[in-house]
């Protein structure tokens, strides 16, 4: 039995101790309702608000379906498939996680970042087993100002890190692969033509990152797919730059009836 081990059985039970004791003295409480709660994250009444997408869904978009399908993919990817090979999201985006999302996004709140991965997490390491390039949707600069952060490049970075963790060495995080190239209005309000033109030509590849994408699997990751625009947007930037695939993950997914 080596030193290390002898300090480590050592020191697991006293951390537990230290750990219940803090635990006790300042009880957690829910990320979204500030109420006390038992554990790390949301309390039980936010948990049931929430709404994980789980399978039969639709192979390309994540929509959910009512029932397993002989083709998977729902009437709009059938109609006119989507420009991104395939997308992964965790949450159905209602009253619950938009609050979440909100608080996250415009709160300051990036003490929700642990928690937005867990939750993209499974659907972020089906794709890393691709060795993609990560590249967050990105703001802006002019945006940063307000925000102060981009919330897509900490879900990316966070995401990363958990790649990390599964000895996964072949993917790559790179922000600095896809820019904004124009501060293009907000997309709140907007109907799926409006987001479309708004976006069209707002994001492009810098020349001396184009010989690094060729080929190459990418993986978008954003916080929210509304209608897809922003996405789509973004991987035909990254297709006519001459890319491989191009996947998404994002934390929420508007499902309309």
């Amino acid at each position: 039995m080596n030193l290390a081990f002898k300090l480590n059985e050592r020191w697991e039970p006293m951390h537990q101790t230290s750990t219940q004791w803090l635990d006790f003295f300042l009880p957690h409480r829910c990320a979204l309702c500030r109420s006390f709660s038992t554990d790390r994250g949301l309390c039980a009444d936010c948990w049931k608000g929430l709404v994980i997408i789980s399978m039969p869904v639709c192979e390309l978009c994540s929509r959910p379906l009512p029932h397993a399908m002989p083709t998977a993919l729902c009437a709009g990817c059938y109609a006119v498939p989507p420009p991104l090979a395939q997308t992964r999201a965790a949450l159905v985006y209602n009253d619950t996680s938009r609050q979440l999302l909100l608080k996250f996004k415009h709160g300051d709140g990036l003490h929700l970042t642990p928690l937005l991965v867990a939750f993209m997490r499974q659907h972020f390491l089906h794709f890393a087993q691709q060795n993609p390039i990560i590249v967050p949707i990105p703001l802006h600069r002019t945006r940063y100002f307000s925000r102060r952060y981009n919330q897509a490049a900490e879900l990316a970075r966070g995401l990363f890190a958990a790649h990390l963790d599964t000895r996964m060495t072949g993917a790559a995080f790179a922000p600095e692969i896809l820019i904004r190239r124009r501060a293009n209005a907000s997309q709140a309000g907007l109907n799926r033509q409006q987001r479309v033109r708004n976006l069209a030509g707002a994001f492009a590849v810098p020349h001396r990152e184009t010989a690094r994408i060729q080929k190459q699997p990418i993986l978008l990751v954003d916080d929210v797919m509304t209608t897809g625009a922003t996405l789509f947007e973004a991987a035909r930037t990254m297709t006519r730059a001459g890319s491989g695939p191009v996947y998404a993950v994002v934390a929420a997914k508007v499902v309309r009836a």
